[in-house]
C-alpha cells in the first residue's frame, strides 16, 4: 500500500511538473494595412496560435509558437480612386518566439516574434484572380487574463511585416504592416 502511495505520488510529481507546457490560442477581431498610400480598409481577421514553453523561471517562459492568421475580405483603393481589384484575402503563417512575463499570474503580459511566409490573394473585376506569396516578419504582444485555472481572456496586437500586395510600383516602400487587432481565448495543458 505504502509504495502504490509512493508511486501515485511521484506520478502526480511528474505530470504537475510538465503541466502547461501547451497553450493554444483562438482569437478574433480585425486586420488593416499600416504604412501603405493605397488606404487599404479594414476586414475581418482570425488567428489562431500553439505555443510550447521551452525554458522557463519563475517570472519569465519562452515559448516556441506558430500562429496562423487570416482576413477576409478587404477592397484595395488605388491613388486616384479608382479600384484595381474587388477584393483581397490574407494568410500569414510565421513560427518564432514568445516570451512571457509572470506566467503564473493571473494577468499575463508576452511579447512575441518570428519569420514565416503570407500569401495574399486577389480578386480581380475581370472575375480572374491573383496571388502572390510574401516573406513575413511578426512582431506582436498580447495579454491575457486568467478566468479558469487553465482558461485566458486573451487580446493581441500583432504585425506580419511583409512586401506589399502585388503592388509595388505603386507604392515608395515595397513593404506593408499588416495589423491584427484581435480578443479571443487561451487555454494551457
Amino acid at each position: 500500500m505504502g509504495k502504490c502511495l509512493f508511486a501515485a505520488l511521484l506520478l502526480g510529481a511528474a505530470l504537475s511538473a510538465s503541466a502547461q507546457k501547451n497553450d493554444v490560442g483562438v482569437t478574433f477581431g480585425g486586420y488593416i494595412t499600416f504604412d501603405n498610400p493605397l488606404n487599404i480598409g479594414a476586414a475581418f481577421a482570425v488567428e489562431g496560435s500553439y505555443a510550447r514553453r521551452i525554458a522557463s523561471v519563475p517570472l519569465l517562459a519562452v515559448s516556441a509558437e506558430l500562429p496562423i492568421a487570416g482576413s477576409t475580405k478587404s477592397s484595395i483603393p488605388t491613388l486616384n480612386g479608382t479600384v484595381l481589384a474587388r477584393s483581397y484575402t490574407s494568410l500569414f503563417i510565421s513560427p518564432g518566439l514568445r516570451v512571457r512575463l509572470a506566467p503564473r499570474f493571473f494577468l499575463s503580459p508576452y511579447v512575441a516574434a518570428g519569420v514565416g511566409y503570407g500569401r495574399f490573394n486577389r480578386q480581380l473585376f475581370n472575375g480572374l484572380t491573383s496571388s502572390d506569396g510574401a516573406f513575413v516578419v511578426d512582431i506582436g504582444g498580447g495579454l491575457d487574463i486568467k478566468i479558469l485555472r487553465f482558461v485566458s481572456l486573451r487580446g493581441e496586437i500583432r504585425d506580419f511585416n511583409s512586401s506589399s500586395i502585388g503592388l509595388q510600383e505603386l507604392i515608395v516602400r515595397g513593404r506593408q504592416n499588416n495589423l491584427f487587432f484581435t480578443l479571443g481565448l487561451g487555454a494551457r495543458f
